[in-house]
């Protein structure tokens, strides 16, 4: 079933026969934020699960009391839940659902995992600078109006621990040796795009792949060049099947 409020989402029958992508999403995000990506797979004959990460409710309360984690742990049952109906399972994380996604493949045997926009360096600050300064002089304030509420929404204990899941997770991308798809926008403000070179250079698989994109931004699934990363993600997921 469908679940715009990120609760697991599969179709598909019960047997373990089919291939299974876990789609995570971002820190203090939804299912809203991945679903053009999973819409596209399930269309596709894939079963996909995608949970909702601990606290992800919404409401800054419930934020507040998970940590990094709890975070970890909620997107692992719908692993092994998607594992229980498929011989084969990706996982593919959104910004920080794919360092989630990195600690799961060094816990889970997975076909392969996709980074799209996974932060290993954090915030752009040129790209924020350049998007207030656009704002500023009359073309469009909604990244200034993005940047306050990011300010005013996420409790700092959440921050503390995406810090912590940040710092925690770096050292482990070397421990990487199944197949990788690294996607990234250029112009994205949140996670720098050197981020998805340290990931390619640093994984030890023998498939790995990486691919920039221009006007991307940070929620590249809904950007105008959401099309192409899902034509990629797909290709991938073909190709090693």
């Amino acid at each position: 079933m469908d679940d715009k409020h990120g609760t697991i989402s599969q179709v598909g029958t019960t047997d373990k026969h089919g291939t299974g992508c876990l789609i995570i999403h971002g820190f203090g995000g939804n299912y809203d934020e991945i679903s053009p990506l999973a819409s596209r797979l399930k269309s596709r004959g894939y079963k996909v699960a995608c949970p909702a990460l601990a606290g992800h409710t919404g409401r800054r309360g419930d934020l507040k009391k998970a940590d990094h984690a709890d975070w970890i742990l909620s997107a692992e049952r719908g692993l092994l839940q998607l594992m229980s109906r498929c011989h084969t399972v990706y996982i593919i994380g959104f910004s920080m659902g794919g360092l989630i996604a990195i600690n799961l493949a060094l816990q889970h045997q997975v076909a392969g995992i996709v980074t799209i926009n996974t932060p290993i360096h954090y915030w752009d600050l040129r790209e924020i600078l350049c998007n207030i300064g656009r704002g500023l002089t009359g073309r469009g304030l909604a990244p200034i109006k993005r940047y306050l509420r990011a300010t005013m929404k996420f409790p700092l204990r959440a921050l503390l621990n995406f810090r912590i899941l940040l710092g925690r997770t770096r050292p482990l991308v070397s421990d990487i040796k199944c197949p990788v798809l690294v996607t990234q926008g250029l112009d994205d403000d949140t996670t720098r795009a050197d981020s998805a070179r340290y990931i390619f250079d640093s994984v030890s698989s023998e498939i790995k792949h990486v691919k920039f994109y221009k006007n991307a931004g940070h929620l590249m699934l809904h950007s105008p060049v959401a099309g192409e990363v899902i034509r990629h993600i797909e290709h991938f997921l073909q190709d090693m099947n």
